[in-house]
């Protein structure tokens, strides 16, 4: 009985890391609170507002509804389920039919394979608005910084990876999966040894924006060393006078360094504009006018609902097409398909001449620069005049029947537009699911490693999947890898060297919360097993090797959960005395 009744202040806590955490001011102390006073904290502490994006969800939540009413609360949270899964379509629409079309187009321009436009072109585009994120906001919570890095790097490898190879399986490049999984696994090393103290000298992290530098320079030099050997089979064969299809050493090199453009599959919505299109071609006009049919074909590329296609449909399928209308109407208006597998590259007069003036001004409204004054001049007045002046330059010297030759500009429209809408709703994304998770009550470190992860990795979902169910699985899968490497080497790093060069010691404080361990040797593991069971079927990607990948972060997410409930001890978190623990 003396044990059970002993003196409690000299017992030792079960998680200090876990329990004695709370930061003082912050968010997840609401609910200490009565009901009542929730909403005057949700407006007066800052932290409440770090996820803010454009919408305010807590304080729709907290303030607009208010928790003492029950039913309307709950029926508040419902709400926002139903906004996540809008925001879930907008992400699916862009992605499906605008990024990924000028991701292949970009690729086959810059004549880069499908592999190094992954870990390249693909990796950057879904990284880079959230490294601009990390790097602009130095003093937030290493805590969560950690937790939503590594957490989405398990998600990406294990789900969006796993879920690739099991819509498409394909054979694997057995050099660049190799170097992939063992720049991954150092960089994850690196950091896991940096961090183990709580210290993050300046030194480490330049070794590890060093270690993304050296592996984007192996995967160049790879690819340059594939094509060179491409280039000289071609020349004993031409010589020889050999057959490329019987050659298998040949198919293979160039498998690995060509880009192929694939026609979408039969009954895609690509494959219905292109159809629906296609009627409009008119024989009587071999030379018709330049603005031939000009409002008619704004008008079919604007619609986002054909009659055929809906009478086609059953009452399901409608009411997706109804809902999902909308949102297609209005990306159709802002960014211009681009498309090499569509009529006429998706070129469409008075529809991309529109986009001069609609791109520009959804970029600079998002970015808040609409409303500023330049030159003692708004900025919405110069986007007016500069954007007038081109769009009357456009009308003058392109046609309806035909792509100018200046088309591929619309490439990069395209891209920098699908990217900023991505970016956009990811944001909101992440918002609203830190508001859900405050009102689950999740502690700091799971909700990085879970909500915050799949925030954040929702753009590299959709648009990886997306990308695998076109054909392009090689650029989806190396995307996997080198998009979450991209994140977690100069996300952290460059925030480190920030924080680092702000202290006279040159050490930055980097705490990686109870569940910060949890990820490194989860994301080590991840990765191992992918090598190991790769190097058992031959590089060969069944969808075997994606269920286990998948079944790895399942694992993973109840091993957290089992943690965050104090059922057993993450890593990271052994028993010491109160006093030894320093926030």
């Amino acid at each position: 009985m003396a044990f059970l009744t002993g003196n409690l202040s000299q017992r030792l806590p079960r998680h200090p890391n876990y329990v004695f955490n709370e930061i003082p001011g912050d968010c997840s102390a609401i609910h200490e609170l009565v009901s009542q006073e929730k909403c005057q904290f949700i407006k007066s502490t800052e932290s409440c507002q770090n996820n803010v994006f454009y919408f305010d969800y807590a304080y729709f939540l907290y303030c607009t509804i208010g928790e003492e009413n029950g039913w309307k609360f709950n029926l508040g949270v419902a709400l926002l389920v139903s906004v996540l899964i809008l925001y879930f379509t907008v992400l699916a629409t862009t992605a499906d039919q605008f990024f990924c079309p000028v991701l292949a187009v970009i690729a086959k321009t810059l004549r880069i394979s499908e592999a190094v436009a992954g870990v390249t072109i693909l990796a950057f585009g879904n990284g880079s608005p959230d490294l601009f994120t990390a790097v602009s906001n130095p003093k937030d919570d290493t805590e969560l910084m950690f937790g939503e890095l590594l957490g989405a790097g398990l998600f990406v490898v294990g789900i969006v990876a796993g879920t690739i190879l099991v819509i498409r399986p394909f054979d694997i490049y057995p050099a660049g999966v190799v170097r992939d999984v063992v720049f991954f696994i150092f960089a994850v090393s690196w950091i896991t040894v940096c961090a183990y103290d709580e210290r993050f000298t300046l030194s480490d992290a330049i070794v590890v924006i060093v270690c993304y530098v050296l592996y984007l320079a192996v995967v160049l030099i790879d690819f340059f060393v594939l094509r060179r050997k491409l280039h000289e089979e071609e020349s004993r064969m031409s010589i020889a006078g050999d057959l490329t299809e019987n050659n298998d050493y040949y198919q293979k090199l160039r498998n690995e360094t060509v880009m192929v453009i694939r026609e979408p599959t039969k009954g895609s919505e690509l494959d219905i504009r292109k159809t629906r299109i296609s009627v409009f071609v008119d024989v009587h006009h071999r030379h018709p006018p330049p603005n031939h049919h000009l409002f008619r074909d704004f008008c079919e590329h604007i619609n986002p609902i054909h009659g055929d296609d809906w009478n086609e449909e059953g009452w399901f399928s409608r009411m997706l097409t109804v809902l999902k209308a909308p949102v297609l109407f209005t990306l159709l208006l802002i960014i211009p398909v681009m498309d090499y597998t569509a009529v006429r590259h998706g070129w469409t007069k008075l529809l991309n001449i529109l986009h001069w003036l609609t791109l520009p001004l959804m970029m600079l409204f998002v970015t808040g620069l609409l409303c500023k004054t330049f030159l003692s001049f708004p900025v919405w007045g110069w986007l007016l005049i500069c954007s007038g002046t081109l769009m009357t330059v456009l009308f003058a010297t392109s046609r309806t029947d035909r792509p100018p030759r200046y088309h591929m500009a619309y490439a990069l429209m395209a891209f920098v537009g699908s990217i900023q809408v991505i970016y956009v709703v990811a944001q909101e994304v992440v918002s609203l699911l830190v508001t859900l998770g405050l009102v689950l009550n999740l502690s700091k470190s799971m909700l990085g490693l879970s909500v915050l992860a799949w925030g954040n990795s929702i753009g590299d979902l959709f648009a990886n999947i997306t990308l695998a169910k076109r054909g392009y699985g090689k650029m989806a899968f190396a995307a996997c890898f080198g998009g979450p490497l991209f994140n977690l080497c100069l996300g952290l790093g460059s925030t480190m060297i920030v924080r680092a060069s702000r202290k006279k010691d040159h050490v930055a404080f980097s705490r990686e919360g109870a569940m910060g361990e949890n990820c490194e040797w989860f994301l080590v593991q991840l990765l191992a097993t992918i090598l190991f069971v790769l190097l058992l079927t031959g590089f060969d990607g069944r969808r075997s090797v994606g269920i286990i990948m998948i079944i790895i972060y399942l694992l993973f997410i109840l091993f957290c959960i089992l943690g965050e409930f104090e059922v057993l001890h993450p890593y990271g978190t052994d028993h010491h005395n109160e006093g030894e623990f320093v926030n």
